[in-house]
């Protein structure tokens, strides 16, 4: 409004119109008016400049809170992904884990099962083989190296010939050879009589 009266007071100036004193007053009036508008103007537009700069600002941590968000959200759904990848993954490795201990318990077992049969094959061939091995006793040599002293005794039931020696001072090996006796436990014979050597 105050620049339009100016502009007004201006024009009257320039083509004429009131006296020249009192055009020059308007004119003043018209240029400090005009001056104090674009003081005022200048002044908005700082404070309009200062209000686009904050504007500016907050749009800017809004783009940054908005691509982090989106970032997180992302990253989220990487995480995710791997997770699910790395689950699908145990699955597999204990699906795999139980295939394997599954073939080398059988393989295993059939090892065992081999070497058992081949074990018994064993067995069955050295049965085999003892049994067909004739049983050829040992010759027993009886010598004459025993005292020609002693007395008769006659076996009682109970007795061995280690207890008949020791009861008598003699040898087992000197009764054995003096009675021909092969195997004592069975051809030493209860009502027997048989010749006990004793040194003199």
């Amino acid at each position: 409004m105050i620049i339009r009266s100016a502009l007004f007071a201006l024009a009257g100036v320039l083509f004429g119109g009131p006296t020249a004193g009192a055009q020059t007053d308007n004119v003043r009036v018209a240029v400090a008016g005009l001056q104090q508008d674009v003081n005022i103007l200048a002044r908005d537009l700082k404070s309009l400049a200062l209000e686009m700069e904050s504007l500016r600002r907050e749009n800017a941590e809004l783009r940054r809170q908005v691509a982090a968000a989106t970032a997180d959200e992302s990253t989220r759904n990487r995480i995710d992904g791997l997770s699910a990848a790395v689950e699908a993954l145990r699955r597999e490795y204990r699906r795999a884990d139980e295939d394997q201990k599954r073939q080398i318990i059988a393989e295993v077992s059939k090892q065992i099962e081999a070497l058992a049969k081949e074990t018994q094959s064993a067995i069955e061939t050295v049965a085999a083989a003892v049994e067909a091995t004739p049983n050829v006793p040992t010759p027993v040599r009886f010598t004459d190296d025993y005292p020609k002293t002693g007395i008769t005794y006659t076996v009682s039931p109970g007795d061995t010939l280690s207890g008949i020696a020791r009861a008598h001072g003699s040898t087992v090996k000197h009764i054995q050879n003096a009675n021909k006796i092969v195997n004592p436990a069975r051809d030493l014979r209860v009502g027997e009589t048989i010749f006990i050597p004793i040194p003199e």
